[in-house]
């Protein structure tokens, strides 16, 4: 069963973070990408949203660390 009122008050909580991370030497970008991102040189500035700096950082290690 779906908690609707937790999914609700998940998507209040919601919050944009920028996470800077080093890409990795053999990254290479497939298909659609999932985040707003600028990058600098070998520095990704990845804009996410998540309820917190720490969902949001697992998010982008997650996406270029697999």
């Amino acid at each position: 069963m779906i908690d609707v009122k937790h999914i609700i008050n998940r998507v209040k909580n919601l919050q944009n973070f920028e996470v800077q991370i080093t890409l990795p030497e053999d990254f290479h970008f497939f298909g659609k990408v999932p985040f707003d991102m600028d990058i600098v040189g070998d520095q990704a500035f990845v804009k996410v949203l998540a309820e917190s700096m720490e969902e949001a950082t697992t998010k982008v290690r997650e996406y270029f660390y697999g």
